[in-house]
């Protein structure tokens, strides 16, 4: 490339426009800066959510593959099962593999009405075998204890709301039992032993673990799942045909297929909010549009200059495309450091937000106090209430290709705005703007 066109490219991006100086630079970098900086920081926090959900729903619900066999018979029936899942961990790829049992049920405390469960049977060294599922459910009081056959751990939310603690007895009917009498239900008392929890309302609030022994007293039979966990659950495909393989008359289910809804409307929700900041992008490509157009009308005699000396039109329009560039990389690069210094602290951001907004309503309480007093203003103001939201900070997720992305896309709007701009060039004819020079 010519260095003349570099130098003049650059000059024009220092030099102030005739009309309204660095104001249209400065506005287009300042755009590109705030599209890049939302979208990197909306992203961060986005991702933050939705990998928080995948990493519970796959660790402690769906798990990466679940085998269903044909259920054996016979006193060793949960032994088979068992076997089988020692069988299955062994296979390369395989991180854990443990047989379960799946129950609904209804569950009584101190409190009169009893509420829905989602009762699971489990090994009781579960947290031993899956360290996933040990790292994802914190213990809040008690243990996971399972080795009794009339005990349970129960979720945090789900203890409150029907009024457990840790040793309190709970009474539970489990309507997945087979030859269940609907008319008088028998209620097993089982022992809570620990309270949980995920960060996952869904399983703090609806959710409780036995062991295999009691659920099997509890009518459910042995169990019949195989839950798997992988060292890459991406290499789910090649995993299930091992499986299936080493598992005769077994149906292998994915995380993929399990989870197909849910997983479909994160991506869904994530898309649109990127469509929806990328149109950011949008506006200021029109503003860098207008301002570069308005810059070639202001220096057509620039341009004539430089064409009757012979400089090829496609060299003229590099010296825009070239300012629009510098314009997109400004802002890219402006953008980039705040979105990643915002996202990286996210939750001091709001914190610091809510104890502006908590200082501002108590000076209005103050005031409030002064002109009429006995009236209060409460300054308890929280961006994420307890009272609303089950949060406990804001998490957030950089993805290294996302913001690379995001750099290169706003990089693009500038040029594509740069180069449709500079078409006017191609019409200028240098005979008539030297004319009357």
């Amino acid at each position: 490339m010519r260095r003349w066109i570099l130098f003049v490219s650059a000059r024009h991006f220092r030099t102030k426009r005739r009309e309204k100086g660095h104001t249209a630079s400065v506005l287009s970098v300042g755009g590109i800066a705030a599209g890049v900086m939302t979208l990197i920081t909306v992203l961060a926090v986005m991702n933050g959510f939705q990998i928080g959900t995948i990493e519970d729903i796959l660790e402690i619900n769906s798990y990466h593959l679940r085998v269903t066999a044909e259920p054996p018979t016979g006193a060793s029936a949960a032994g088979d099962v068992s076997v089988r899942a020692a069988a299955v961990s062994d296979l390369p790829g395989v991180r854990a593999a443990v047989p379960m049992v799946e129950m609904y049920a209804l569950g009584q405390g101190f409190f009169a009405d009893p509420v829905a469960i989602a009762l699971r049977g489990v090994p009781a060294d579960i947290r031993e075998r899956d360290q996933g599922f040990g790292e994802q459910l914190q213990m809040v009081a008690g243990e996971f204890d399972l080795t009794a056959s009339d005990t349970m751990v129960v979720g945090e939310e789900l203890a409150r709301r029907i009024g457990l603690r840790v040793g309190d007895p709970v009474s539970i009917i489990n309507f997945s039992a087979a030859g269940l009498n609907l008319a008088r239900p028998d209620a097993a008392e089982l022992t809570v032993t620990g309270l949980f929890k995920t960060g996952f309302l869904e399983y703090d609030a609806g959710w409780g673990f036995v062991s295999l022994a009691a659920a099997e007293a509890l009518g459910a039979g042995p169990p019949t799942v195989i839950a798997v966990k992988l060292r890459d659950r991406f290499a789910d495909r090649q995993a299930a045909a091992r499986i299936a393989a080493a598992v005769p008359r077994s149906e292998v289910t994915s995380w993929r297929d399990y989870n197909r809804a849910i997983f479909g409307a994160l991506r869904l929700e994530k898309t649109l909010m990127m469509l929806l900041i990328g149109l950011i992008f949008v506006v200021v490509g029109v503003n860098i549009f207008q301002s570069l157009r308005r810059s070639v009308v202001e220096r057509t005699d620039e341009i004539g200059v430089l064409k009757a000396l012979g400089a090829p039109p496609a060299a003229l329009r590099m010296i825009f495309v070239l300012e629009g560039l510098l314009i997109g990389l400004a802002g890219a690069t402006i953008g980039t450091a705040l979105g990643l210094v915002l996202s990286t602290n996210i939750n001091a951001v709001f914190a610091g937000a809510e104890v502006v907004v908590n200082a501002i309503l108590g000076a209005v309480g103050w005031l409030v106090t002064l002109v009429a007093p006995g009236r209060q203003i409460s300054s308890g103001f929280s961006i994420f209430s307890p009272a609303y939201f089950y949060l406990d900070s804001v998490p957030a997720v950089l993805v290294l290709q996302e913001l690379v992305g995001v750099f290169l896309f706003a990089l693009g709007s500038a040029v594509v705005a740069a180069l449709a701009a500079s078409r006017r060039i191609i019409g200028i004819v240098p005979a008539e703007v030297l004319r009357y020079e």
